[in-house]
């Protein structure tokens, strides 16, 4: 059994921020970095996605080289985005499609893949939906399950990534325990209700947790105990894709340890400090820096409703 499963597909982008542009497309999304940071954090993790010939090489070498299990599930060609950051401040992008990836079916899935404490959904372009999620629900009725709705709330048009709600993404935030939007995602999921309210929102729905990141002012928690806000670790940003994702693989990490909401958010937050610092799948984390920053944010964690 692993400690996570992350579900969804990898991609290969192209990624240009203020201060760094890759050399060529690289592995990310958001199941990739998720078991990353799941994986250098020493634990269990298996990803589960489709990929391409083109990149199915790099891929099974980059997630054997941090101790996770890769099931690469065969499609047409590789999902991948031409990623922009649109400011200096990089707090939103514009993505341009290089490719689509197939969608995933659950029986497609090895039952080996899905024996696992927590699962990550973590999909880039609809490639799950709510039947998905009902089904794997069903099958696995007591596995712990954090969703990222970014994929959930893609379209295309022209070419380029628009975020727009759907009847889906409500249905399994209902049906899972933890949804975790940046705050572009979540506005356009609550239109007009702040980063806190949201997350309030999403527990109200799923009756475990809901979690909102606002970039470098850190995050928003609601479960039982209230609202918080958990902040950022303050460093050098160099590029902020994948910072999100790193999050919930280090939430989960976290929790299922010591099972504190809380303390998981503030943890995921110091993790996500050294995603920002670094690009690209082979971002490092320093474990001897883990412990101060964890303790810095904690000292400024608030309850805020």
């Amino acid at each position: 059994m692993y400690d996570l499963v992350s579900i969804g597909n990898p991609v290969y982008d192209i990624i240009i921020t203020p201060y760094i542009r890759t050399n060529g497309r690289v592995l990310s999304g958001c199941s990739t970095n998720s078991a990353l940071a799941f994986g250098k954090l020493g634990g269990s993790v298996a990803i589960v996605g489709k990929i391409g010939t083109d990149y199915l090489d790099d891929f099974i070498k980059v997630t054997h080289m941090y101790g996770i299990k890769a099931y690469a599930l065969p499609a047409k060609e590789t999902g991948g985005f031409y990623l922009r950051y649109l400011d200096r401040h990089m707090s939103d992008r514009e993505l341009v499609v290089l490719g689509i990836a197939d969608k995933i079916n659950l029986n497609e899935i090895p039952d080996e893949a899905l024996e696992a404490k927590a699962i990550i959904l973590g999909p880039i372009l609809k490639e799950i939906d709510a039947n998905f999620v009902r089904e794997l629900r069903s099958k696995l009725d007591d596995v712990f399950i954090l969703v990222d709705p970014q994929g959930l709330i893609r379209e295309i048009k022209g070419g380029k990534v628009v975020r727009v709600a759907n009847k889906d993404v409500y249905d399994i935030i209902a049906i899972t325990n933890i949804t975790k939007p940046n705050e572009h995602e979540a506005e356009v999921l609550f239109p007009g209700a702040s980063p806190e309210k949201v997350a309030k929102k999403i527990y109200q729905i799923n009756r475990f947790a809901g979690i909102v990141t606002v970039a470098e002012r850190g995050s928003y928690i609601a479960f039982q105990n209230g609202v918080y806000h958990i902040p950022a670790y303050r460093t050098i940003e160099r590029d902020p894709t994948g910072c999100g994702d790193v999050y919930a693989g280090a939430f989960i990490y976290y929790y299922i340890r010591h099972e504190h909401p809380l303390e998981s958010a503030a943890f995921a937050s110091a993790i996500a400090s050294f995603m920002v610092e670094d690009t690209g799948p082979h971002f490092k984390i320093d474990k001897k820096q883990i412990e101060l920053r964890f303790e810095k944010i904690l000292e400024g964690v608030k309850r805020v409703d």
